[in-house]
């Protein structure tokens, strides 16, 4: 009985604990462990009992000490096991009172622990709730004044338009008035003056027509009055006009005939003629080349002699003798070696020969060219000795002489003579 009220005292302290304003934890109660029922002392006593009463009713020949002893024996059987089992049950029910209690403490501190975290989730999501709210607030309040403020530029923006429209307009009628006033001004000055805009394209046209003859007449610069022609020809594409055809197709022949003229080297020739200038100072001249050959000496094919012997010295005093004459055999007549002053004369005069020549081309003077150079391959002839560089300066004074200097340079004229006559037919219908 005593164990049975303590296990339902034990249920009985197993109950979810609930707060106000606080989430109720439903815990499930615990179930107590079923202890083995103990052996009742009275029972067993009552059994003894019997057992006795069975042994004195039936008649057995066993004496009555020994009778006794069994009894005896069976009586303390039987309060042994009455006694274990009075602590087994004691232990089982201490053991279980125990951990129900300590089970019941963890759980109430656990209630608690549970009951103070959802208090602070709870005021945490109402601070955050609050957090959220103003920052809300705060958002639709910027959204606000972001919003007014746009408008606000907006409509400034859009007046600035407007205004800047306005101005624009403005000016735009100004400009208007003022460029019809210029062009009054201009047509009117043109009236006075009698001169259109084709005339002086014409003007123009003539000038650089002549400025083509003059420099094809006076320097034959062919590739500068092609420029020219090539210009006046652009002008007059300005002018629609069949007059003016007439001395487009003249320019168009003229220029033809300017790209058939050969393309003279000047600039080459003079080149050429400076670097053989340059080149005269390296020619010999005659007698420059001639050395007189000396014999070797006798003493160089005789066999040697022992020094000091009267043979060792006639030859040493033939040898001495030998060297004061010298007896030589000439076939021709050979000029003799010219003096300082001759051999500048006969360098400055060829080379001044070959000045005169790139003068000449510079100046487009043939004749003066072809005497020079004519007299220069004289004077390389009379001065200078027969060698392999004075034939190759012979060679290359022939191969500039047969350079042309001069070509036949087309008229230009014939153009000039159109266009002077467009001028003056325009200058008389006005």
């Amino acid at each position: 009985m005593t164990d049975q009220k303590d296990i339902a005292s034990k249920d009985e302290l197993v109950v979810p604990v609930t707060r106000p304003s606080e989430p109720q934890i439903i815990e499930e109660p615990v179930e107590p462990e079923v202890m083995p029922d103990p052996v009742p002392v009275a029972e067993l006593g009552d059994e003894a009992a019997v057992a006795r009463e069975r042994v004195t009713a039936s008649p057995s020949p066993i004496d009555d000490p020994q009778r006794r002893q069994v009894l005896n024996g069976w009586t303390i059987a039987a309060l042994v096991a009455s006694v274990l089992a009075l602590a087994v049950s004691v232990f089982v029910w201490y053991s279980i009172a125990v951990t129900g209690r300590l089970e019941v403490g963890h759980q109430l501190s656990r209630m608690e622990s549970v009951a103070q975290e959802s208090t602070s989730l709870r005021e945490r999501l109402q601070q955050l709730e609050s957090d959220l709210t103003t920052l809300g607030r705060q958002v639709s309040e910027s959204q606000s004044a972001l919003q007014r403020e746009a408008e606000a530029q907006q409509s400034r923006l859009t007046a600035a338009v407007d205004e800047l429209k306005a101005t624009q307009v403005n000016d735009r009628e100004a400009i208007e008035q003022r460029f019809a006033r210029i062009r009054t001004s201009l047509d009117k000055l043109g009236y006075e003056i009698g001169t259109s805009v084709d005339d002086w394209v014409l003007e123009e046209t003539h000038q650089l027509l002549l400025l083509a003859g003059q420099r094809l007449s006076l320097s034959g610069d062919v590739s500068l009055a092609r420029r020219a022609l090539e210009i006046a020809d652009q002008k007059l594409s300005l002018i629609q006009a069949t007059d003016v055809l007439t001395v487009r197709r003249q320019l168009a022949v003229e220029i033809a005939s300017l790209d058939a003229v050969p393309k003279l080297d000047l600039n080459g020739i003079v080149l050429k003629l400076s670097a053989m200038a340059d080149q005269v100072n390296t020619l010999p001249l005659k007698g420059d080349l001639d050395r007189p050959e000396w014999g070797r000496s006798t003493s160089e094919t005789e066999e040697p002699t022992e020094p000091g012997s009267l043979q060792m010295f006639g030859r040493v005093l033939l040898d001495d003798l030998g060297k004061l004459v010298r007896i030589r055999k000439v076939d021709q007549t050979r000029s003799p070696k010219l003096d300082n002053a001759q051999r500048f004369l006969a360098y400055e005069k060829l080379r001044l020969q070959l000045v005169t020549a790139q003068l000449a081309v510079l100046r487009q003077r043939p004749d003066l060219y072809q005497d020079s150079l004519k007299q220069a391959r004289a004077g390389l002839s009379d001065y200078f000795a027969a060698d392999e560089r004075v034939d190759g300066f012979a060679a290359s004074l022939e191969s500039l002489k047969a350079r042309q200097l001069v070509v036949d340079l087309p008229d230009l004229s014939g153009s000039m003579a159109l266009l002077r006559r467009v001028i003056e037919k325009r200058s008389q219908s006005e």
